[in-house]
């Protein structure tokens, strides 16, 4: 079992990681400007909504290509595991299984759902800090957690998955908003890459999206010290029904150094 150290939230109302009781250990300020979970977030699980329960396809793939357990891909941990949708995965694929969300609401949920992990199960933000000590995670795995922050969050995000990984572990990170999505530039901007306040089907009440291109992708993962050893880019054009939608993300693969 990892050891992991108390982390904080951005947010006084998560506090400290909170323990397997479902109640917070502690109560902790804003640690910076630039870390903090969304709100949104919270009142979108609250309210049970975006509640996805099936493991997403592309991250099946990728982890059974790039990083299976058999390949010494055992210990992972998800950012943003969200309503759990790739726990049964992980669990049936015989890995140790660690998550960290920033809803507090959904990971009560959580514990009560994976009694047998629940300590693993910690409610926090990622974009401040892990919880997990130095290269102790051989996975780290990030469905669309990551890209709902502005660029400074993203780039705090992926220094700390960095740190945790072990030399040689890999990062997967699916669906991370492309510029190409239709919706890169509705809202009002944040930063450069960055928007909130999109009145869309995909992003209507979820507060920061952020979209990047292939370039800018690749500026991220270097600086945190990762090499993309996969880089896919998906277009979906909905020609005959989802209202004649664009939708682009990236998908990858990322070595640690």
């Amino acid at each position: 079992m990892l050891a992991t150290a108390p982390v904080r939230s951005s947010n006084p109302d998560h506090g400290i990681v909170s323990s397997p009781g479902g109640e917070p250990a502690g109560h902790a300020t804003s640690p910076s400007a630039t870390a903090g979970f969304s709100h949104e977030w919270e009142e979108r699980y609250r309210e049970s909504t975006h509640l996805s329960i099936w493991p997403w396809s592309d991250l099946v793939s990728l982890t059974h290509r790039h990083a299976s357990p058999k390949a010494g891909f055992r210990r992972v941990l998800e950012l943003g595991c969200g309503a759990g949708a790739n726990i049964p995965f992980y669990l049936a694929l015989g890995c140790e299984y660690h998550a960290i969300e920033g809803s507090l609401s959904i990971v009560r949920t959580l514990r009560g759902s994976f009694p047998d992990i629940a300590s693993q199960l910690l409610c926090g933000d990622f974009t401040f800090a892990l919880p997990q000590t130095d290269a102790s995670i051989d996975l780290v795995v990030d469905r669309a957690s990551i890209t709902h922050n502005d660029t400074l969050s993203v780039k705090a995000a992926l220094r700390h998955a960095a740190r945790v990984l072990r030399p040689g572990g890999k990062f997967i990170g699916v669906d991370w908003f492309s510029t190409e999505h239709e919706d890169s530039q509705r809202g009002t901007a944040v930063d450069a890459h960055t928007r909130r306040d999109i009145d869309s089907r995909n992003f209507g009440g979820v507060g920061q999206v952020h979209f990047s291109d292939e370039a800018h992708l690749l500026s991220l993962f270097s600086a945190a010290g990762f090499e993309i050893e996969v880089l896919q880019h998906k277009v979906h054009d909905h020609r005959i029904g989802g209202h004649g939608a664009h939708f682009a993300s990236w998908n990858l693969v990322a070595v640690k150094g």
